[in-house]
């Protein structure tokens, strides 16, 4: 429990994922190991997909590693809402429709353990959960601006004033939190014109967003170790159950009580 949860009626929240990013792992690009993922995760995630995926570097390798093309195959439930993607440097699992936390983490729980089983010896680099948030007002129009006071903290406005002259026309911001030992949590927020921040590429079944202005607030809580380490499910929901009260408590945090009252359906 962290400070004001609740779960909105008219949530903003349009997208989450869980990524569990591997040390390269050549056993996953073998048909056989992508087979046997398919056939362990199958029950809940049935329609399967084989892809090919392009795998960036990590930060700290760049300067050696250059892009990959890599085989991947990914699996989606019967209404391609929700998904997960496992190729030889990540596992991915990500919803556009979230109805609650354990339930998202059962899911991911069981393509960890699909993957721990195919491929036993894979090391983990990093592994984070992101909750992205499109904070939209009603009957909003393209043109009507970037007045957010009423929905957003003011700590994230602050900003607009700084200027003596002239009025913000837009803003963007970042902030990197650094937790006890290896856990992180890197928070970006700003106002949008368009129809939503998640990435093209996602190929999952979205409902429809009218183009227009919104706000985002997207969250990334991540655990990473100094040096690789080996895939136990079971250590790794412990990160994703011990980050997710943080994250909650930065997303309620950087909403008004006016915001809270019309995800909660009380205002039109």
């Amino acid at each position: 429990m962290y400070p004001r949860r609740e779960a909105f009626p008219r949530s903003p929240l349009v997208y989450v994922t869980a990524e569990v990013a591997l040390a390269y792992e050549p056993f996953i690009n073998k048909v056989e190991t992508r087979d046997r993922f398919a056939d362990a995760i199958r029950d809940r995630l049935p329609i399967l997909s084989q892809e090919m995926s392009v795998s960036l570097p990590l930060l700290q390798t760049s300067d050696d590693m250059p892009a990959q093309t890599l085989p991947a195959l990914r699996a989606f439930n019967q209404d391609r809402t929700s998904s997960a993607l496992l190729k030889a440097t990540s596992l991915t699992f990500d919803t556009v429709a979230y109805t609650d936390f354990p339930e998202f983490l059962d899911c991911a729980s069981a393509a960890l353990t699909a993957l721990a089983e195919c491929a036993p010896q894979a090391l983990v680099q990093r592994a984070g959960i992101r909750f992205v948030n499109e904070l939209r007002q009603p009957h909003a129009q393209a043109d009507d601006g970037f007045n957010w006071e009423k929905w957003v903290a003011p700590e994230l406005l602050a900003s607009a004033g700084l200027l003596s002259v002239g009025h913000p026309a837009g803003s963007m911001g970042h902030t990197l939190y650094h937790l006890d030992s290896d856990e992180w949590i890197g928070f970006r927020w700003g106002d949008v014109v368009g129809t939503s921040i998640i990435d093209r590429d996602v190929p999952l079944q979205r409902k429809e967003s009218i183009s227009g202005p919104f706000f985002a607030l997207d969250i990334d809580s991540f655990w990473e170790p100094a040096t690789p380490g080996p895939l136990d499910p079971d250590a790794l929901l412990t990160h994703f159950r011990r980050l997710r009260p943080l994250a909650g408590e930065l997303f309620q945090s950087a909403i008004t009580d006016d915001a809270r009252e019309y995800f909660r359906g009380e205002k039109t």
